[in-house]
């Protein structure tokens, strides 16, 4: 297993980042985790550091159903912005929803690697293989 640099965690509830952060931290996987409650946030970030490999996250851990920016709406804008990225950066949406249409919706997106529901456990991160 190989450890991350740097994981986003993006919810607008501090419950699930928190949830979320301590998971990762027990499996020991990252190097360090930083949490948005706003999408635009990270894709200002992103944007902001495109050319620069230590400054971008190995993962974004994306929840949909946020207000502002949801995650559809990211993961419109981030389709045209990760072309511009100096490397790829793994998706996984991970989400409180059931619904089959949504994570058929979220298979449209060639970059995003999984669709994980809420909370995160210790066997899906294992399943991952991050």
């Amino acid at each position: 297993m190989n450890r991350l640099n740097l994981i986003f965690i993006v919810d607008d509830d501090p419950i699930h980042q928190q949830i979320t952060q301590i998971m990762i931290d027990r499996q020991g996987i990252s190097n360090s985790m930083q949490a948005f409650s706003d999408a635009q946030e990270v894709l200002d970030y992103l944007a902001g550091h495109q050319g620069d490999d230590s400054a971008l996250p190995d993962v974004i851990l994306l929840d949909l159903n946020m207000p502002v920016m949801d995650g559809w709406e990211f993961l419109d804008a981030y389709s045209t912005l990760a072309n511009t990225l100096s490397r790829k950066i793994q998706i996984y949406v991970l989400t409180s929803s059931i619904d089959e249409n949504d994570r058929e919706r979220v298979g449209t997106y060639s970059f995003v690697k999984g669709y994980l529901t809420k909370p995160l456990s210790r066997d899906t991160i294992l399943q991952l293989g991050l």
